[in-house]
């Protein structure tokens, strides 16, 4: 799926907008996450999409030194977070 990403300053006329894709459909994990018993609904927007843009860069540069590393650590916590995910 393709996405489109704005953050926009709330003080401010500064603006980013950038184009996206992830094989997921982050809506529909952001639903899944607003009903996580851990996750705040108020934090569950954020979180979803920041995890779903980082795991996308994680995956495409998973060779590089700066993520290798950092693979084992996030593959840990997501079968952490999809174990604890309410059906």
């Amino acid at each position: 799926m393709k996405y489109k990403v704005t953050v926009e300053e709330m003080s401010g006329d500064n603006k980013l907008i950038f184009e996206t894709e992830n094989q997921e459909n982050i809506l529909r994990i952001v639903e899944k996450l607003k009903q996580h018993p851990n996750v705040d609904k108020e934090d569950a927007a954020a979180f979803g999409v920041g995890l779903k843009l980082l795991s996308t860069i994680i995956l495409k540069n998973k060779n590089t030194p700066l993520f290798k590393d950092f693979l084992p650590h996030f593959k840990d916590f997501m079968k952490t977070l999809k174990g604890s995910m309410t059906k």
